[in-house]
């Protein structure tokens, strides 16, 4: 995200996660993703860290969890997608009592791969709560800056990215609009 936006912003760019089946839910340690290491296959990453728990030291078991981690990435490109389209966001993991070393071996991971962008963009009714979709705020200054930003890195998404990006931020209703077409007019 560009710095001059980045400063005007008051919320924080997190992304929480916790359950499989929720929002981004496929960077829990617990989502149904097998992974092949070692030449076993493993049901979910949280299987082969239990396997490889008392191994070693706490940062022997953090380099056994970044090897996973890699793994499951490589091994799951819409995965890879998805945490990519997390730019610089911060992933916090919300099924931890120390919630802070997967998120941030996730972003560790997502900043050594080929590809990564340090942006992340919050839907504008989050960043600017106050403002109707129709105020002037979208057609001059900072309102129109953040969309000219916004708009061009939502699209660039891939498809699962960003079904996992609306379900996280779900639209209210005074944003949904409807498609208007010229020829149904």
């Amino acid at each position: 995200m560009k710095d001059h936006i980045r400063k005007r912003i008051q919320q924080p760019l997190e992304i929480h996660f916790d359950q499989p089946d929720k929002p981004y839910g496929c960077f829990s340690n617990f989502s149904s993703h097998p992974i092949e290491l070692e030449g076993e296959l493993w049901t979910t990453l949280e299987h082969y860290l239990q396997a490889k728990k008392f191994l070693g030291t706490t940062q022997e078991e953090k380099e056994i969890m970044r090897k996973a981690l890699q793994a499951k990435v490589e091994q799951y490109p819409v995965i890879r997608e998805i945490l990519l389209s997390t730019g610089d966001a911060t992933l916090i993991d919300c099924t931890s009592n120390d919630s802070e070393v997967l998120g941030r071996l996730w972003m560790e991971v997502r900043e050594s791969l080929d590809g990564y962008q340090p942006h992340f963009y919050l839907p504008p009714w989050i960043v600017f709560p106050e403002e109707h979709p129709y105020s002037l705020c979208w057609r001059m200054g900072f309102g129109e800056d953040y969309l000219m930003h916004y708009w061009p890195w939502l699209e660039e998404m891939s498809v699962d990215a960003r079904k996992e990006y609306d379900a996280y931020f779900p639209v209210p209703e005074e944003w949904q609009f409807e498609d208007l077409n010229e020829e149904d007019e």
